[in-house]
């Protein structure tokens, strides 16, 4: 495994991430922009792989974070990143299956935020490599345990900021109304004008009420 450091063009941060296994995209640095989050927030971060949505988090809102994932590969390189950045104090990793929290010390029902960006895909060709096919494929949790989990560990009146793909709309807001989670704004992402949005960013709250806000869309060419 080749290891190389990423400058983040962020405050000097930056992430460690793995040449031969999935690294992130530009989902990331879309949700991290799209979540609202204040500076003595606690925020958790699921299946948050090499760490880059809680290094971003909290360099663009003072939160702190707890960052989970199944991988322990790719919890060794977060800890890493956070090690190197300095931030051992506001960013803490744990690695743990989402379907099995709380646990480590994390209390059911604590948290302001979570923030997710969770594998998409399911059926089709997976990579040879583990850790890319489990980022990138449902092979162990789809977007119900990830609203679970969710539920679970939000504070009534915290928030849940995703990304997912739009042919997926229908499923992650049925996954969201049956946990309890409203769905409060969806910004969806084209990656040119004129063409039909892949993706969508979306906000959901635990206790909300009816009522969403559709944001102008984000044209990735434009940016």
């Amino acid at each position: 495994m080749a290891t190389v450091w990423e400058d983040l063009q962020l405050n000097g941060l930056g992430i460690y991430r793995d040449t031969d296994g999935f690294t992130y995209g530009h989902d990331a640095v879309l949700l991290s922009s799209f979540a609202k989050f204040r500076k003595n927030d606690t925020v958790l971060d699921l299946g948050s792989g090499t760490g880059i949505l809680s290094v971003l988090i909290h360099a663009k809102t003072g939160a702190s974070v707890d960052a989970v994932d199944i991988l322990e590969d790719a919890c060794a390189l977060a800890m890493k990143s956070v090690a190197k950045n300095g931030l051992s104090g506001m960013i803490h990793i744990h690695c743990s299956d989402i379907r099995q929290l709380p646990c480590l010390g994390m209390m059911r029902c604590a948290y302001d935020g979570v923030i997710c960006n969770p594998p998409y895909y399911s059926g089709g060709t997976e990579s040879p490599d583990p850790s890319r096919a489990m980022s990138r494929h449902q092979i162990d949790a789809g977007i119900e345990d990830f609203a679970a989990c969710a539920a679970r560990m939000l504070k009534n009146g915290g928030k849940a900021y995703f990304c997912y793909p739009t042919a997926g709309l229908s499923r992650y807001c049925a996954a969201f109304e049956k946990e309890g989670l409203a769905v409060k704004r969806i910004r969806f992402v084209r990656s040119k004008a004129g063409r039909m949005p892949y993706l969508f960013l979306a906000e959901a709250k635990k206790g909300g009420g009816v009522g969403v806000v559709m944001e102008e869309d984000i044209i990735l060419e434009d940016l």
